[in-house]
């Protein structure tokens, strides 16, 4: 019969799957002891338990795998409805810039204006230019006055292409230019030399000054019948 020691071992021997062993014979040096059969000992209420579980059977399924398992295949992508691009604004487009030259004389009370093509008026006709307004300044009763000086403008005043450069900025630009001469020179008439003098002019900016259009000084030059024309349109200017 186990004694309550042996019933303790298997107890703890039990759970970690060790079997307690006694010798059958007596081992040298050892006290003697009466040979044993092991004996296998199971708790009361442990025992019950195991016989009435249920035997674990592995459950079949009878459903389809692939209508079970989610399904991972890519779907289509959705269909966007076309997104409406709104139109670019147009720009405003500068008017197309306008180049010309023109050189102011101040002489015999008049403001002298002269169309320039190169880079300075030729010498021959700023001399006429000054004979002329000699003329006109003695026939007057006036005095001798020191040479004239030219004063140049230029259209356009810059490059930048960003800002109106067209023929209604040219305009703007000249006449200014043409009313501060008249201001600050003194000047009490305007003389337009050849048909393109006036051009860029503002004319409701000037009506309330005397003005009077000669021929161009290269054509005097070349055609000499001309300066007659000039001389009599140049008299009978008043102010």
């Amino acid at each position: 019969m186990a004694t309550p020691r042996d019933l303790h071992k298997l107890a703890c021997l039990e759970p970690l799957g060790l079997q307690l062993l006694v010798a059958r014979r007596v081992l040298p040096g050892a006290a003697p002891s009466a040979p044993r059969v092991p004996v296998v000992w199971r708790s009361e209420a442990a025992a019950p338990a195991l016989a009435d579980a249920p035997v674990a059977t592995e459950a079949v399924s009878t459903t389809d795998p692939a209508a079970a398992s989610p399904s991972f295949a890519p779907s289509a992508p959705a269909k966007r409805a076309p997104t409406a691009v709104p139109a670019p604004t147009p720009r405003s487009v500068a008017a197309p810039a306008v180049t010309f030259s023109v050189v102011a004389i101040v002489a015999g009370g008049c403001l002298w204006l002269q169309p320039v093509k190169g880079p300075e008026l030729p010498a021959e006709q700023l001399q006429l230019i000054r004979a002329m307004a000699f003329a006109h300044t003695m026939r007057r009763g006036g005095e001798r006055e020191a040479a004239p000086v030219a004063t140049r403008f230029d259209w356009p005043l810059h490059t930048n292409r960003q800002l109106d450069l067209g023929e209604e900025a040219a305009a703007a630009a000249l006449t200014g230019f043409v009313l501060r001469q008249l201001r600050d020179k003194g000047c009490h008439c305007l003389v337009l030399l050849g048909a393109h003098a006036g051009q860029y002019l503002l004319q409701p900016e000037l009506d309330t000054v005397p003005t009077v259009r000669l021929p161009d000084s290269a054509e005097m030059i070349a055609e000499p019948a001309l300066k007659r024309d000039a001389w009599l349109a140049l008299a009978a200017l008043e102010f």
